[in-house]
């Protein structure tokens, strides 16, 4: 064998397991079905259980909640929101979110993000609220607060991401 063909044929071995790491080890999508709404996240988060919620999932630096309230129910309380925005403002009055994060529109919902510390540690989150026919969605992201400029880029993308079936 020639001293070309060996160094093309490893050049080509380097391109090919440059590919194949590029793609197999990244990591990769997972559509999220949940109630009548979808979500895109990596595929590192697993599904998980937690009180109160419509569903729960945890990765390795993260976790995505979402809970489902009915406008009915909100009616029932004596709570008047007209928009998702009405209902953020109403959930960060209610909870007494710290920082009295100021609600921000996105083209398919608003949302707020805010710090907290929980069992010691800083989290940060981003907390989007969407406004589906008869009810709200409420979908947040969280990670370490240290984190945060880096992981809510793809917080955004993941909220991006939602959309509402027509069940």
């Amino acid at each position: 064998m020639s001293r070309n063909n060996r160094k093309n044929r490893i050049i080509l071995m380097l391109i090919c397991l440059m590919i194949f790491t590029l793609t197999a080890c990244g990591p990769g999508k997972q559509v999220i079905k949940e109630d009548d709404m979808t979500i895109t996240l990596t595929k590192d988060f697993q599904k998980g259980h937690k009180d109160n919620v419509t569903w729960y999932y945890t990765s390795s630096d993260a976790i995505a909640i979402g809970i489902k309230v009915l406008k009915t129910d909100l009616e029932k309380e004596g709570l008047e929101t007209n928009s998702s925005s009405d209902y953020a403002e109403a959930y960060i009055k209610a909870n007494e979110v710290p920082g009295s994060p100021q609600v921000k529109s996105e083209d398919n919902y608003v949302y707020f993000e805010y710090n907290d510390k929980v069992s010691g540690s800083d989290y940060s989150y981003l907390t989007c609220i969407y406004d589906d026919r008869d009810s709200y969605w409420m979908v947040s992201f969280a990670c370490y607060k240290d984190a945060y400029v880096e992981s809510s880029k793809e917080f955004f993308k993941w909220a991006d991401s939602v959309e509402f079936g027509n069940d």
